[in-house]
């Protein structure tokens, strides 16, 4: 099976098991038994990357943005898994604390993040030339400091935005403290998404 299917099958597996947890730590009582949730996003996202990769005959980077943004679910997924775990091991779910726990799910998703885009997402390296270990070595360091500036800017992106709901605008539609910091995650998220696909892109990742 090609690469690319049998990748978007794992992300989507460890995507859907992981908002599952979130979920049932928010006391989320599922229509019928989370195991189909596990059988039909990896179903979906298949299907995203088949019809993505056809539309991508046309437009050659809507293949990629499909493959990224497959990547930033599952980045979102794991961000949000110990975002969820840290506020819950504490009782707190704002204020200082929330910024913190906010940076440190932040970045272990960023991290892997980085593996994703690198390898699937935008490629990696090229391959049709061969290089020596210490090209290779000096190419992956100048990469990898080109990724971590727009990383740096993402976190700032991402937990800026996050914060700013959680801490400036109070709860609304009756939400309790703890799904409004989902919330306010779920709009740093989008923000940081556009973020890393347009720094990734043209910055990190450029041919």
């Amino acid at each position: 099976m090609n690469r690319d299917y049998i990748l978007s099958i794992i992300a989507g597996f460890f995507t859907a098991l992981f908002v599952i947890v979130i979920l049932k730590s928010l006391n989320y009582s599922f229509p019928a038994n989370p195991i189909y949730f596990l059988a039909i996003l990896p179903i979906l996202w298949l299907a995203a990357i088949i019809v993505s990769k056809y539309i991508g005959r046309y437009l050659p980077w809507f293949y990629q943005l499909a493959k990224f943004s497959i990547t930033g679910f599952l980045n979102t997924s794991i961000d949000f898994v110990i975002l969820n775990f840290l506020m819950a091991a504490t009782g707190i779910a704002f204020g200082f604390w929330f910024s913190v726990f906010k940076a440190g799910s932040f970045l272990v998703a960023n991290i892997n993040s980085y593996f994703w885009n690198q390898y699937w997402s935008f490629g990696g390296k090229k391959d049709e030339k061969k290089i020596s270990l210490k090209e290779l070595f000096s190419f992956q360091t100048k990469e990898y400091y080109r990724y971590f500036l727009i990383s740096i800017g993402a976190i700032f992106v991402n937990v800026g935005v996050a914060s700013l709901i959680v801490n400036v605008i109070s709860p609304q539609f009756g939400a309790s403290p703890q799904v409004w910091a989902n919330v306010g995650a779920v709009v740093g998220a989008v923000f940081q998404l556009v973020w890393n696909f347009v720094g990734y892109k043209f910055i990190v990742f450029k041919a």
